[in-house]
């Protein structure tokens, strides 16, 4: 892996898990982490919030730890599908709500990420060796 991916996988990944964390701690849901707009008589979609912000440290961990593992494949599946998804989810919310700056700027980040965990995941299936 080169240094540069390895720098920047576990960069999104530790602002994943701490955004993530902090979103889930902090009293107030409407910070800037996450782009939502929640006032104080909605509890259902500030509890909906929380539970995306549990699935952004989750998806950091996961990221931070295929950097830093041995595991040649799986975790690489795991975090390429997962990373598909929100972009998936991304591109719909462009069509039903509109397109707006913070919502390309994640894209772009997104779409990097992706494009990278594919080079890596090419890599490391490379180097698996076959013989018994």
């Amino acid at each position: 892996m080169t240094i540069f991916n390895k720098a920047y996988l576990t960069s999104v990944g530790l602002i994943s898990v701490l955004g993530g964390i902090y979103m889930m701690f902090s009293p107030d849901v409407n910070t800037a982490i996450l782009t939502f707009d929640v006032r104080p008589d909605d509890d259902a979609l500030a509890i909906f919030v929380r539970t995306m912000s549990g699935l952004f440290a989750a998806g950091g961990y996961i990221l931070i730890r295929f950097v830093f593992s041995s595991s040649r494949v799986q975790l690489g599946t795991v975090l390429i599908y997962l990373v598909s998804f929100m972009l998936v989810g991304k591109f719909m919310g462009f069509i039903y709500e509109g397109i707006y700056n913070k919502d390309l700027i994640i894209f772009a980040i997104g779409f990097l990420t992706l494009t990278v965990l594919l080079i890596e995941r090419r890599k490391r299936r490379n180097q698996i060796s076959y013989d018994l």
